[in-house]
């Protein structure tokens, strides 16, 4: 599978659909990790600033122990990349913590990989996403102000790698006139082209 294309091929499809015998990268899910710090990537708010103390994913409250809450704002202090974030034993973060994470209480040889409706459920609840599409969409608009084309053919670049289709980019006109060019974010940020690799 080595410099070989994750294109389907109809034929090799119809022999072996689940690529077990290798004939093009299979796709997955990008861990919690990557996927989080990929987001401020797209945002422009990743700190790649490396070394020195990590940050809280928690609110943490003291009385005579401490009380983890989900963090509800973030700032320029947490948007590190996710290896820089202190763990804590059994607690799971609130938006990637559904992620397959590693648990911080056990010691285990492999990560477990999973696929279910809460981690689309998280990511398009999130706080965190949330905020980081109105980010994106800021950022869009400051690179191309008053060209909702350009904009969108911005973030498609940016999250895709690729420009839009013209049926994508139709539709996503449409969406953004409707809903706003923050909630296009949040769609583009929740789609199986951002989260996975083909």
């Amino acid at each position: 599978t080595w410099c070989q294309s994750a294109d389907p091929n109809p034929t090799a499809v119809a022999i072996d659909g689940g690529t077990q015998l290798l004939w093009r990268f299979p796709p997955r899910r990008m861990e919690a990790e990557a996927i989080r710090d990929n987001i401020l990537r797209v945002s422009g708010r990743l700190d790649l600033t490396m070394g020195g103390p990590g940050f809280d994913g928690f609110e943490v409250e003291m009385e005579n122990v401490r009380h983890y809450f989900p963090r509800t704002t973030f700032g320029p202090t947490e948007w590190r990349r996710m290896i820089y974030m202190t763990k804590v034993r059994m607690e799971k973060e609130s938006t990637f913590g559904v992620f397959d994470c590693p648990d911080a209480s056990q010691v285990v040889a492999r990560r477990s990989q999973s696929t279910t409706p809460l981690q689309a459920l998280n990511l398009l609840n999130s706080e965190f996403v949330l905020q980081q599409s109105k980010l994106l969409a800021e950022r869009a608009e400051r690179e191309h102000p008053d060209d909702l084309s350009a904009q969108l053919q911005q973030i498609w670049q940016w999250s895709y790698s690729r420009s839009p289709a013209p049926v994508e980019l139709q539709d996503a006109m449409q969406f953004a006139s409707d809903y706003g060019l923050a909630q296009v974010c949040r769609a583009v940020l929740n789609s199986n082209e951002f989260l996975f690799i083909p």
